[in-house]
C-alpha cells in the first residue's frame, strides 16, 4: 500500500526515463522509502502517459501537485528520446512555479549503489545502439566516471577494466557480451527493468537526503 507522508514533509518528485521506459516516485523528506512508485517498461507511448501515472500517484498518497517542492530528473546517459521526454516533462509541469527541476545521472547512481552493495569497484555498461554505449565506473560511492564508447574502439580506449572491477552489462547487448567473451573478461548481464528500478530507488535516497546537486549537471542531457 502507498505510504501517506505528513503534509508538513517536503515532497520530491523523482523522474527517470533514461534506462528502461519510465519510472516516477514521490519521496518525503522524512524517509528514504518512497511514498509511491510507478512506471512502465515499454518505451512506446510512455511519454503520453506520464501525467496520468503521476496523477494516480498523487491520488494514492492523498497529495496534490502543489505539495511537490522539489523535482529530481535523470539527464542520462541512456535513451536519447527518453532523456528528452523526462526533462521536457519536468520543465513543462512546473513552468511558472517556484520549483526548479534538478538533474542527476541515474546510471551513475546505479553504479555507486552497486559499489556499495558488493564492496568493490564496478563498471556498468549501457547500450545506446548495437555498436555504441556508455559505461559508468564506480571506484567509490563518490567517485563515478561516465564515458561514452564505440565497440570498435573498446580495447584501444582501455575500457576493459581491471580484473578487480566487476563488469555489469545492462540488457541483452550481445555484441558487447561477445567482446567480453573474446578477451576472457567475466561479466554479469542485468535485466534493464531491474536496473531502472534500482536506479529509481537510488534517486529516492538522494532526494530524501536533502543534498543539493552539482550545478554543473543542471538539466543538460547526457548523451
Amino acid at each position: 500500500r502507498p505510504m501517506k507522508p505528513s503534509k508538513s514533509d517536503g515532497l520530491t518528485l523523482v523522474i527517470d526515463t533514461s534506462i528502461c521506459g519510465l519510472r516516477l516516485a514521490l519521496v518525503s523528506s522524512s524517509s528514504e522509502v518512497p511514498a509511491w512508485r510507478g512506471g512502465l517498461d515499454e518505451v512506446q507511448g510512455s511519454a503520453s502517459r506520464l501525467t496520468g501515472i503521476l496523477t494516480g500517484g498523487l491520488k494514492a498518497t492523498s497529495r496534490e501537485i502543489c505539495d511537490i517542492s522539489r523535482v529530481l530528473v535523470s539527464c542520462g546517459p541512456g535513451s536519447f528520446t527518453g532523456i528528452r521526454v523526462g526533462i521536457a516533462f519536468a520543465r513543462g509541469l512546473f513552468a511558472g512555479r517556484e520549483v526548479d527541476p534538478e538533474g542527476c545521472t541515474s546510471l551513475g547512481l546505479y553504479a555507486a549503489s552497486e559499489f556499495a552493495r558488493i564492496g568493490g569497484s564496478v563498471a556498468v555498461y549501457l547500450p545506446a545502439t548495437r555498436t555504441a554505449g556508455y559505461v559508468a565506473i564506480a571506484n567509490s560511492a563518490n567517485d563515478v566516471k561516465l564515458l561514452p564508447f564505440l565497440l570498435g574502439d573498446f580495447s584501444a580506449k582501455s575500457l576493459l577494466i581491471g580484473n578487480n572491477t566487476a563488469a555489469l552489462i545492462v540488457g541483452a547487448w550481445s555484441e558487447l557480451c561477445e567482446e567480453f567473451d573474446r578477451v576472457g573478461k567475466p561479466y554479469r548481464v542485468e535485466i534493464a527493468s531491474a536496473v531502472a528500478d534500482t536506479s529509481c530507488l537510488a534517486m529516492c535516497r538522494l532526494a530524501a537526503s536533502g543534498r543539493r546537486l552539482d550545478d554543473r549537471i543542471g538539466l543538460q542531457p547526457i548523451y
